[in-house]
C-alpha cells in the first residue's frame, strides 16, 4: 500500500534555482513572484500526495535513474526521482531557456 505522503526532497542546487526565478521576478513584479512562489509551493505538496502521476522524463543525457517531470506555472518543469516512500528533485527547469543549461 502506498504512504499517505511522499517525503520530498529538494536538491540544493534546484532550490537556489527556483528562488533565483523568484527573486528576479520580484525586481518586476511581486505579486508575480508570489504567485510563482505559491505555484511552486502547490507543485511540491502535489509530489508528496503522488509523485507517479507524473510521466517520465527522458534527460538528454544518459542518467542512471527513472526520473519524471511536473510542469507548473505554465512554464517551469520538475525533475525528480521516485525511490521508496520519497521523490527527489534534481532539477527545476524554466522551459523558456535552453535546456543544454539544465542539470538532467
Amino acid at each position: 500500500m502506498p504512504p499517505d505522503n511522499f517525503a520530498v526532497f529538494v536538491a540544493p542546487r534546484a532550490d537556489r534555482k527556483m528562488a533565483s526565478h523568484i527573486h528576479f521576478l520580484a525586481r518586476v513584479s511581486e505579486p508575480a513572484a508570489g504567485r510563482l512562489y505559491d505555484a511552486y509551493e502547490e507543485a511540491l505538496g502535489a509530489l508528496a500526495e503522488n509523485p507517479r502521476g507524473y510521466p517520465r522524463y527522458e534527460p538528454h543525457s544518459e542518467i542512471a535513474a527513472e526520473l519524471h517531470a511536473k510542469l507548473f506555472a505554465k512554464r517551469y518543469r520538475i525533475v525528480f526521482e521516485i525511490r521508496g516512500d520519497a521523490a527527489y528533485i534534481y532539477d527545476i527547469q524554466d522551459c523558456r531557456q535552453d535546456i543544454d543549461k539544465s542539470l538532467v
